[in-house]
């Protein structure tokens, strides 16, 4: 994100936006690819976001942040050879010093609901199997189950808010392409027992108006999109212009899940509300 202007440009517009429709929001997520895996791009980041009034930000890693593994001396990209001086466990580890965070997955509860960030562990210099999906490890796994069981006992019938930046296989529009999680079939079981968990979603891209990006599962996956490089049912880049999230409002019955245009400040019709049988 260091030299990347446009990206800038486009996440600083969208803030804006998000602000001046949701002025008293109180979370904001960025769901993974924050960065080009460098340190420098985490301070352009912070840099941006302390330059204008948003709601408190909580952050998931995407694959992109791991891309530290491509940097070569002169602090291009090569994908061809791997960077022996960096490692998943830096980008790990950078990634929780930026953010205050203990590990790459974490909760949060706001007036009472719960949110549960999680974030891929390991990339390709641990495992080249792991490609550009997630791999959650065993604990995350385990915390995850530990986490949807208290919320299953405390909060009953209350959504619960799970954020990954890659979506599970075979869900939405765009995701039947590659693997997206690694322990996928692990992950589907824990998310299938438990209806009232949301699972939002990035990583494709793929264009929120003109490709299904909402599914109703045993439990329901959203996708937001990206503010940068919307694509295609085609798998392909749109125009530039085009820039797209998601903007939720949390009712007591009900959430509402409203898509966001931002390059022309439009909602995407209609809006997509979920019922809740609160106790």
């Amino acid at each position: 994100m260091t030299t990347d202007n446009v990206s800038q440009l486009l996440l600083s517009r969208a803030l804006a936006d998000h602000h001046k429709q949701r002025p008293e929001s109180k979370l904001l997520v960025l769901n993974g690819d924050l960065t080009g895996g460098s340190e420098g791009d985490y301070r352009s980041l912070m840099g941006l976001l302390s330059s204008q009034p948003h709601a408190p930000v909580h952050a998931t890693m995407g694959n992109h942040d791991y891309y530290g593994v491509w940097r070569t001396p002169e602090g291009g990209m090569d994908t061809s050879k791997m960077n022996p001086a960096w490692s998943s466990k830096q980008a790990v580890a950078l990634f929780d010093r930026v953010w205050g965070y203990d590990k790459p997955y974490h909760e949060l509860i706001v007036e009472g609901y719960r949110f549960l960030f999680l974030s891929g562990e390991a990339y390709r210099d641990v495992n080249a199997s792991n490609k550009e999906d997630a791999f959650l490890s065993a604990e995350q796994l385990t915390w995850l189950r530990d986490r949807l069981t208290a919320a299953g006992t405390a909060d009953a019938g209350k959504p619960v808010f799970v954020f990954l930046h890659q979506p599970l296989p075979q869900t939405l529009d765009g995701t039947d392409r590659e693997l997206g999680v690694v322990q996928h079939q692990e992950l589907r079981e824990l998310l299938d027992a438990h209806p009232n968990v949301i699972l939002f979603s990035g990583h494709t891209h793929w264009n929120l108006e003109t490709t299904n990006q909402v599914k109703q599962l045993k439990f329901l996956a959203a996708s937001s999109a990206s503010i940068r490089e919307v694509w295609s049912a085609q798998n392909e880049p749109e125009t530039i212009g085009v820039s797209q999230s998601l903007i939720v409002d949390v009712y007591k019955d009900r959430v509402v899940i409203m898509r966001r245009e931002h390059t022309t400040k439009r909602w995407i019709e209609p809006s997509i509300a979920k019922g809740y049988d609160v106790k």
